[in-house]
């Protein structure tokens, strides 16, 4: 075997150590009790599109979260989306205070941007802390109380989380999407050094989001999360990410909705942080490279080879079983969810999976055109975004 292979599953290993030390640390004393020892006024944001069974749901529990001073801003595009009949039939039931405001169709960006950007004009000087959700996620009720505590309790500048993805139907490529993205949450996030917002979970002071001018970085742009990374860094507030802040998010995708999605995801980290989707490259290639090689030597004899597929598929079956312990610690109640498909596609189809990874990655290099919400978008740039086409109007 020559030099570069053995340096290639050394870097391969190395690089399997990494991931499952990870996933295992990300267990460590799961489910915690983290209650906020101060509970400031907070204000909820979420732009709403369209009315489903999810976005239901995510009102309901999103109105019921175990803290007792907050409220709910919701921006939606027109009074003539399902989602602005669903928020006034919400503000009518029990729960915490919705307020809903009508941001108008986007001229230039995303129009989620847009909404966003409209809901901060209804910020009031008491909103003394402010968090940003995704209406397609369902959030147990300790949710705001736990980013709260990692602001109050541990001073941190920003925390943020992550979605979860459980699949909802029995199809492979809704499980593909859902243990794919499983592989990242777990991953190492180091504050000011390499973490990334995710816009279903952030939370900051509202003096914080003042000093870091959102309304800067947002206008014209696409991504809320990735701009809103980019100010806290140019401010210099470090990023934390609480290993509880995770959110449940239901999935059901067709193939092509699924590679719809990915490639948007690396397409937005290409353009925002083309580095970190560099790196994304190689962490993603050099496994499949190197097992490819494993592969063949092994049917050559070479007993090396052959250790390094025991060791890799090994460290699978570790991270396989850490992932489980991380979903029956937060949430309890899928127990009882016939997740069976997407479990045995955790396990048994990685191949499968990290390959999804691999083409979206490699997908994002080609066009610049993205499909969002029915949107058809055009990025050019970080906040240098055409739309190019708006879902149809709605009888």
């Amino acid at each position: 075997m020559s030099l570069t292979i053995a340096i290639v599953f050394l870097i391969w290993i190395v690089i399997e150590i990494v991931s499952t030390l990870s996933a295992w640390r990300y267990t460590w004393g799961l489910p915690r009790a983290e209650i906020p020892g101060r509970t400031p006024p907070v204000a909820i944001i979420v732009a709403i599109k369209n009315r489903s069974a999810v976005s239901a749901e995510f009102l309901i529990r999103l109105r019921a979260q175990a803290y007792p001073d907050y409220r709910i801003i919701a921006a939606v595009e027109s009074t003539d989306d399902p989602a602005f009949a669903l928020l006034r039939e919400a503000e009518s039931e029990p729960g915490a205070q919705i307020v809903t405001i009508v941001a108008g169709p986007v001229e230039h960006g995303g129009q989620k941007v847009w909404n966003l950007l409209a809901a901060l004009t209804a910020l009031k000087p008491a909103d003394e802390i402010i968090a940003f959700t995704d209406a397609d996620t369902l959030p147990s009720p300790e949710w705001l109380p736990r980013l709260v505590s990692s602001l109050t309790d541990a001073g941190h500048d920003a925390v943020t989380g992550y979605r979860w993805m459980i699949p909802t139907d029995g199809r492979i490529s809704s499980a593909v999407v859902a243990a794919a993205n499983a592989s990242i949450v777990t991953t190492p996030r180091i504050p000011a050094v390499i973490n990334l917002c995710w816009g279903g979970a952030m939370a900051l002071p509202q003096t914080t989001l003042e000093r870091i001018d959102i309304g800067a970085y947002w206008r014209g742009a696409i991504s809320d999360d990735l701009q809103m990374t980019r100010a806290l860094g140019a401010a210099r507030c470090a990023i934390f990410s609480p290993r509880q802040s995770l959110l449940l998010s239901p999935v059901e995708m067709g193939w092509e909705e699924a590679f719809a999605f990915g490639q948007r995801q690396y397409r937005l980290m290409l353009t925002h942080v083309p580095l970190l989707w560099l790196f994304a490259a190689f962490v993603m290639a050099m496994p499949a490279v190197a097992a490819v090689a494993a592969a063949i030597l092994a049917l050559q004899g070479h007993a090396s080879a052959i250790a390094a597929l025991i060791v890799s598929i090994g460290l699978g079956e570790l991270r396989y079983w850490n992932r489980r312990r991380i979903v029956r610690a937060l949430w309890p109640e899928t127990a009882h969810a016939d997740l069976a498909t997407y479990w045995r596609v955790e396990r048994f189809m990685r191949p499968l999976w990290h390959g999804f990874h691999l083409v979206c990655i490699f997908a994002a290099l080609g066009s610049r055109r993205i499909s969002w919400a029915g949107f058809e978008y055009l990025v050019r740039g970080p906040q240098d975004v055409m739309v190019l086409r708006r879902p149809p109007p709605r009888d």
